[in-house]
């Protein structure tokens, strides 16, 4: 299985060419926040290089997910209008571009295939996101012994 969830998937190369053309190149040092859970950020992210980690305040200390060049962040801040849902730090110098959601918004409320094939881009980024989180947590319950919630529901019955 892909674990990459790259922006160009979903996108035409004119489509890149609008992003790159839009956005604006910002290269972090380690340790910088990008976005800052419960902050609605104004910008979504395509990371040029380098790596981010997600990290939620209160529920571990390890972050949730690593994000690499090629992927998006902030999307589904975008699509629901909300602040987002954890923090994006990156873990050594990287560079992202930075692509101002009313700009975004403006280009898909003008140019519909653009529009379609944005939202298919981000409901790829979804999918996979979901995917490989369902993927890790089925790795984790197969590692040593059964759940205990398997003998209660899942024993013979008798007859």
């Amino acid at each position: 299985m892909r674990t990459t969830i790259g922006l160009k998937d979903g996108l035409r190369d004119e489509d890149l060419a609008w992003l790159f053309q839009a956005g604006v190149k910002r290269v972090v040092g380690p340790g910088t926040a990008i976005i800052h859970e419960g902050v609605r950020p104004n910008a979504i992210f395509v990371v040029i290089h380098g790596q981010f980690s997600v990290r939620v305040e209160n529920v571990t200390d390890e972050p949730l997910a690593k994000l690499s060049a090629g992927e998006l962040i902030g999307e589904i801040s975008f699509l629901e209008g909300s602040p987002a849902s954890a923090t994006i730090v990156s873990e050594e110098e990287s560079a992202v571009l930075v692509i101002d959601n009313q700009l975004l918004n403006e280009r898909i409320r003008d140019n519909a295939s653009f529009a379609a094939r944005m939202y298919r881009s981000f409901a790829l980024t979804a999918e996979r996101r979901l995917r490989n989180r369902v993927d890790h947590l089925a790795t984790l319950f197969a590692i040593g012994s059964e759940p205990r919630w398997q003998d209660e529901f899942c024993a013979p019955a008798l007859g």
